[in-house]
């Protein structure tokens, strides 16, 4: 399999627009470079417990069979002892995931193991570098908008350059990256496992979760979501709601995982057959790949 067989739209199209932007990547590249991920690995590996196949194995192990599924290295894993359900990677040349105590805690192996295919989609597809650089900008912009005077000015002309709406387009780009991973974590192990993971990172109660519909919860994200196909005020209103967001809202991750199980591309995946030069997913009656046009025999 290809990294491209899991690309959602969004995804695909908000990183286009991205990269139309000048030399964009690589000042990201250059501000890793010059410290900013000497600096925070360093932290990481200061503050957290670092897994292994020594160092607490029953959670480890969960990590490797995923990297040999989507071809990637295993990267360091670390738990932080952050008492609510979260997780995130970081990195470029020494990529690393983080999962909180408060995942552990709260999640079944199955949904841990769906989390961990997520955080790894995010390896595969190269996230990680524009997502550092959306959170540097926000806590850049976060800074100096609530310090003092001379803040509050040097903030006001980082807007007016547009550090604030190449903000909201890095939001746009990772909130449609988050899609993408949901995917792998739904392919590693079921839309069902997925939303149940994504409830609990929502923090819903276990009282509540023993009673949830799903389901349900994904028709929800289907309401919101038909809101893009409304009118001008019914666009604006969902604009409104997403701008300053980095993650899709609950219902919708849902919503979009379940489309996503019973598309024709997730159905190539799951039947493993794949193109023999490429590795795309394809299907068994196709002649040539419809990626790279290799012959299928």
């Amino acid at each position: 399999m290809v990294v491209s067989d899991f690309i959602h739209p969004e995804d695909a199209a908000t990183l286009r627009e991205l990269k139309t932007i000048p030399g964009l990547p690589q000042i990201m590249k250059k501000i890793y470079e010059y410290g900013l991920e000497d600096i925070m690995w360093s932290n990481n590996v200061a503050t957290n417990i670092r897994l292994s196949e020594s160092q607490m194995p029953q959670i480890y192990r969960l990590l490797p069979p995923i990297c040999r599924e989507l071809n990637i290295q295993v990267p360091e894993l670390y738990m932080n002892m952050t008492p609510y359900p979260n997780a995130w990677t970081s990195g470029n040349k020494r990529v690393y995931i983080v999962i909180t105590m408060g995942l552990v805690k709260r999640l079944s192996e199955e949904e841990l193991t769906a989390v961990l295919a997520h955080e790894c989609g995010h390896i595969a597809c190269e996230h990680v570098i524009y997502s550092t650089l959306a959170e540097w900008i926000y806590s850049l912009g976060e800074n100096l908008t609530d310090g003092g005077e001379l803040e509050k000015v040097l903030g006001k002309l980082i807007n007016i350059i547009g550090l604030k709406a190449l903000r909201q387009k890095l939001f746009a780009w990772e909130r449609a990256s988050e899609l993408t991973a949901d995917r792998v974590g739904c392919y590693c192990t079921s839309a069902l496992t997925m939303i149940k993971a994504l409830a609990k990172l929502e923090r819903i109660p276990p009282f509540i979760l023993k009673e949830m519909d799903f389901y349900e919860w994904a028709r929800q994200g289907e309401d919101y979501e038909k809101l893009k196909q409304g009118n001008t005020w019914n666009k604006i209103v969902r604009w409104v709601a997403n701008s300053d967001m980095d993650h899709p809202y609950g219902p919708v991750r849902a919503h979009e995982v379940l489309v996503w199980e019973h598309s024709k591309q997730y159905n190539r995946l799951s039947q493993g057959i794949t193109c023999p030069k490429c590795g795309a997913a394809i299907n068994a009656d196709w002649k040539y790949c419809k990626k790279c046009g290799c012959s299928i025999n």
